[in-house]
């Protein structure tokens, strides 16, 4: 009987001890006050104060975001490559982009040791590994990194609820606002048939050394002309960003429609339409060679001005269903609500032609 009571006590201390350490466990994983604890891309726990003061960003689309988000005043550090004329339409927004630390290193990467001595309330990245390696060296980093228009909005959500109140519910409108440009793309073209969707060819003009640099499937590209109503000519050729092809390739697929992007896209049209070879497409041929919008930052990429891309993409592919469309119209509308900023009609014009500056090529 003694041994049976004695196994029942230990039995019971056990339990007890068990319950102490989850409920210490529990309390260890609570955010300290003062704090909130935000989850980043790759699904990493990510702790910060309940507003975030100082930023530096080491992703260009990351500081794009930022401003969007009405916090370009948090911005403690961003890379050197924001400050070159390339991104002049940032600039001209957001002129305090000119005059943030640059925190890049001889390499273009991000500089470690001038970031520590800012010491920011948060680091933003688009790489899973970068950001591990910023918090082994004492800072607070996130990885933002998005590839679909599911993505960008659960992106741009998670940065607002990491920078504060104010630009949460600027994140939540911007996802409401994307949302309905989707919606009503997709409702106006619901009754395409299959055969009645363009074969559309993206051409990456980001750094404008190729013509044959594409992006293949399962990318925001491919995404975006989706929903516009056309096919991407990579199906079954390529998949994922940045892919490069062949001439031949490309000759066989003969697509419809050709658009360039990237911020090097006015070099990349150039060249594409002095290749000789590329002089019997349909697309030339039919004068269906397009350079696409770029702003702030490249429409047909990493960006928030991609909300304006859906309606662009459909314009382009299918102007008969979209001819009341006034981009020039929602173009400044966006520029007002998020940035701030009036657009001139020489501005609005020259971001629709794809030029990177009011006055670039």
């Amino acid at each position: 009987m003694k041994k049976k009571l004695l196994l029942l006590m230990v039995v019971m201390v056990l339990a007890l001890g068990s319950l102490a350490g989850c409920g210490a466990s529990e309390s260890a994983e609570k955010p300290a006050e003062g704090t909130k604890t935000v989850k980043d891309m790759t699904g990493a726990d990510v702790t910060v104060p309940e507003e975030v003061k100082t930023l530096i960003n080491c992703w260009p689309s990351s500081t794009q975001m930022t401003v969007t988000l009405g916090a370009v005043d948090k911005l403690a550090g961003v890379m050197g490559a924001l400050q070159s004329p390339s991104f002049t339409w940032l600039q001209t927004v957001a002129p305090q982009i000119k005059d943030v630390p640059a925190i890049s290193d001889d390499k273009g990467g991000a500089n470690v040791e001038e970031m520590l001595k800012i010491n920011p309330d948060l680091v933003v990245t688009s790489g899973e590994e970068d950001a591990q390696d910023f918090r082994d060296a004492g800072l607070n980093a996130a990885c933002m990194m998005f590839d679909s228009y599911d993505g960008l909005k659960k992106s741009v959500t998670a940065m607002g609820e990491m920078l504060g109140k104010k630009e949460q519910e600027t994140a939540d409108k911007y996802v409401e606002y994307l949302n309905g440009n989707i919606s009503k793309v997709e409702n106006a073209l619901k009754d395409l048939k299959d055969e009645d969707r363009p074969v559309v060819h993206y051409i990456d003009g980001q750094q404008g050394e190729s013509i044959y640099t594409t992006a293949g499937t399962g990318t925001i590209m491919n995404e975006w002309i989706d929903i516009a109503g056309g096919k991407i000519s990579t199906e079954g050729i390529a998949e994922g960003m940045t892919q490069e092809i062949t001439a031949e390739q490309l000759l066989k697929v003969d697509p419809d429609i050709i658009v360039v992007g990237g911020i090097n896209q006015a070099k990349a049209y150039k060249q594409f339409m002095n290749d000789k070879t590329m002089k019997d497409l349909k697309a030339v041929k039919n004068g269906k060679v397009y350079r696409i919008p770029q702003g702030t930052f490249q429409w047909c990429r990493f960006s928030s001005e991609s909300a304006l891309q859906v309606l662009w993409a459909a314009k382009t592919i299918h102007p008969d269903q979209f001819k009341d469309l006034d981009l020039a119209k929602e173009t400044k509308a966006f520029y007002k609500e998020y940035f701030n900023y009036d657009l001139s009609d020489d501005e609005v014009n020259a971001i629709l032609a794809g030029k990177n500056a009011p006055d670039g090529e």
